[in-house]
């Protein structure tokens, strides 16, 4: 009486769905309402099993229809089987049935269902795999039933025919939903499947044909012609033979189905026996299969027939039919000339053959165990048949790339199946060891930690921001070399060109200008310090009634050299300079330094000590820049005794200094090779002298040039018959004229 106060509410529910597919929201909100009124009219206790009762009779009552609805409209009775489905899940989820009930539901409608209707409902199954599998634990609870029904329902189909591919959706499914390492999907035992039971027409066929031998011996005897015996006596040999073949080729299928039978010391030979029988019928048939294509193909002239298009078989790469073994011996000849069915013996051939090979003594010391006893058998393979075992798998790999159409790719397929298949092989054999592994723990102030602990320090300094990269293109080497002025190949390419002497005198000249306003700005700092210094302390200090006589104090700026004082002003030169005594030090090896040695012209004493709140003015001027003044001396360090702070050289005027002395280094290293000769000229390494000597030189070679040119001229002029004038020496060789000696040439 309970479930019937349950009864209008579901019905309330299943009247509310609209038609069509329903969606997941408004079907939980309807269920959501029935289920609140539920809980006001139903005890707890037994709601879940009231609900559970109803449900599954609405289901059944629409699974009793299945016929009627069919004929009447298949579309609608799918459509509200599976919103009846869609209920019973939803209700599930609000804990209203057992986790379980779905699956029982399901495992009821799938032995019930016609195999039409059992592909609908696992549609449904797919699509809703999501909510259906949430917390499945394997080898428990509703795993256990969804993996019963799915394998009775794949009991109940084919293995062949239409059915293929919904048997290939099951699998695929149960792959899916189940870990790789089930059980139920290992077979633990090593059991083999049902094994070949033989011809059955065989008996049959060998009486028929005895009876034909019978009838063709009284013939002979009737007829005793010898022609016809002897052809006769060719048709029993014949048939014989076929029967023969006949008998070999599916004897074959015994070993194929159970490998066990090897133990057995006769049973190796007449397999290899067999195989060395079949294998060249199969090669021959293969070979005239291609002999045929190719004439079809190969065929030059015009032709009324119709020719093959060999594309056309081309473009069935994916289609396969799988057909149940026909074994009436009047088949035979038609099955062998079948490339599908010559590939499927073949493949079967290279299946058990890789079986046989890891029964070697070095293959079984491998896996054998005590553990495994189920995989093994009594059978070791010797290493002269081992080696007969490889050359069939050549010669059948090679029979499968022959075939046609896409033998090759045929053969790449078979052969990835055969190497996975070695794998799982070797899973089995070492008893199905879980593909699961632990994770990873890290010993962390002495407590075991994950890996999300143990780099949370890592993770936090990888989330702050990089510190700044010191090279601004990218590396120490390309920023140097773009620094250097390459802006491209082109540049790397072309040798070094350091340029001339004169080019270096511009860059010189240019540092000596950098320097000049570097030192006004200075001077102007200074002043300005010196003046507020000086406000300050006499705004500190009172009026004194009597100025102080104080003497001046004569200062001197940190001086760098100007331009021509590097030129001219002598260096000092390292010891063992390769190139001449007169140049300067090569950059970096003396860096310039301030003298902290004050000169005797530099600072003078005051007869009258200063106030200890006078503060000296440092008055800087800027120094000329001639190109031979002398080195100037470095700025004095002034002593403690004056009040005053040693001044801290400053860092662009020695970096404009180290530029200066680098150009004056790469201007003599320029003319080094050229103009040698001059350095004894230019004193202490006076670059703009240097200059002033190539210059010379070069005004004296040009003028030598055209002395010689006009020379020459004056040669030819003189060898030609057509010239009768004499040339006259040029006038630097005939020395002073007159005026009177210019006037008669002149007149002349």
């Amino acid at each position: 009486m309970a479930a019937l106060s349950l009864q209008p509410l579901l019905t309330s529910v299943l009247e509310s769905l609209p038609p069509g597919p329903v969606e997941q929201t408004t079907l939980h909100e309807l269920v959501k309402k029935g289920v609140e009124k539920a809980r006001k009219v139903s005890p707890s206790e037994t709601r879940k099993s009231q609900w559970e009762y109803l449900l599954k009779n609405e289901v059944f009552k629409l699974a009793m229809t299945e016929g009627k609805a069919l004929q009447d409209s298949a579309a609608t009775y799918y459509e509200r089987l599976r919103s009846m489905l869609d209920v019973i899940l939803t209700f599930t989820e609000h804990d209203e049935c057992e986790q379980t009930f779905p699956f029982i539901v399901l495992q009821d409608l799938l032995e019930t269902q016609t195999i039409s209707s059992c592909s609908h409902v696992f549609s449904w199954i797919e699509e809703r795999a999501a909510r259906l599998t949430v917390d499945l634990k394997p080898q428990k609870g509703k795993a256990l039933i969804l993996l019963r029904s799915l394998n009775d329902l794949l009991r109940r189909l084919s293995k062949m025919g239409s059915t293929t591919v919904f048997c290939g959706r099951i699998l695929t499914f149960l792959s899916g939903v189940f870990p790789l390492g089930e059980r139920s999907g290992v077979n633990l035992r090593g059991e083999y499947g049902p094994t070949w039971e033989g011809v059955g027409e065989l008996g049959r066929k060998r009486a028929k044909l005895g009876e034909k031998g019978a009838e063709v011996e009284e013939e002979g005897d009737a007829m005793q012609v010898d022609g016809q015996a002897q052809e006769k006596k060719a048709i029993a040999r014949l048939s014989e033979k076929k029967e023969e073949f006949y008998n070999t080729f599916w004897g074959l299928q015994l070993p194929f189905s159970k490998a066990p039978l090897f133990a057995n010391p006769d049973t190796f030979p007449q397999f290899k026996e067999a195989v060395n029988r079949v294998l060249p019928v199969i090669k021959e048939a293969t070979a005239k299969e291609r002999a045929m294509m190719g004439s079809r193909t190969g065929t030059v002239g015009a032709s009324l027939k119709r020719k093959r298009d060999p594309d056309a078989e081309e473009s069935n790469i994916t289609e396969y039919f799988f057909a149940k073994f026909l074994t009436s011996p009047d088949l035979i000849d038609l099955e062998i000339a079948d490339t599908h069915f010559r590939r499927q013996f073949l493949f079967q051939l290279l299946i058990l053959l890789n079986h046989l090979l890891t029964f070697t003594k070095a293959a079984k010391a491998i896996w054998t165990a005590a553990n495994n006893r189920a995989l093994q058998m009594d059978f070791t393979l010797e290493p002269a048949d081992a080696q007969w075992v490889q050359e069939i798998i050549n010669k059948a790999m090679e029979e499968l790339r022959q075939t046609t159409p896409n033998g090759r790719a045929f053969a790449e397929s078979v052969s990835v199946i055969l190497e996975r298949e070695k794998n799982w092989v070797n899973w089995k054999n070492h008893l199905c060891a879980p593909f699961d592994k632990a994770p990873a723990t890290f010993l962390l102030d002495g407590k075991k930690v994950g890996l999300f602990e143990a780099t949370s320090v890592e993770r936090v300094k990888m989330r702050e921001p990089p510190a700044d990269w010191p090279w601004s293109h990218g590396s120490e080497a390309l920023t140097e070399i773009w620094e250097m002025g390459c802006r491209g190949l082109h540049d790397l390419e072309n040798p070094f060109q350091p340029g001339d002497v004169k080019d270096f005198i511009k860059k010189i000249k240019l540092e000596n200008h950098r320097i000049e306003m570097r030192k006004r700005a200075l001077g102007k700092q200074a002043e300005r310090r010196a003046a507020a210094e000086a406000a300050k302390s006499a705004a500190a200090s009172p009026a004194p009634e009597k100025e102080p006589s104080v003497s001046p104090v004569k200062t001197q700026e940190p001086s760098t050299p100007t331009p021509s004082d590097t030129l001219s002003a002598p260096r000092p030169i390292s010891a063992g300079s390769p190139l001449h005594p007169s140049l300067p030090a090569k950059p970096g090896l003396s860096p310039v330094k301030l003298s902290s040695t004050p000169s005797s012209e530099d600072v003078v004493e005051s007869t009258t000590p200063a106030p200890p709140t006078a503060v000296p003015v440092l008055t800087v001027s800027p120094a000329p820049t001639p190109i031979s003044a002398p080195t100037p001396v470095p700025a004095p360090a002034l002593t403690p005794t004056l009040g005053l702070i040693e001044p801290k050289p400053d860092e662009q005027l020695l970096k404009f200094e180290e530029n200066k002395q680098r150009w004056a280094w790469l201007a003599l290293r320029t003319a080094r090779d050229q103009h040698l000769q001059h350095f004894g000229k230019i004193g202490t390494g006076d670059i703009e002298l240097l200059a002033q000597e190539i210059e010379k030189d070069k005004v004296e070679r040009e003028r030598l040039q055209k002395l010689e040119e006009a020379n020459g001229a004056a040669v030819e002029g003189i060898d030609s018959p057509l010239v009768t004038a004499v040339v006259a020496p040029p006038a630097e060789e005939q020395g002073p004229r007159t005026e009177g000696e210019d006037l008669k040439m002149e007149e002349g």
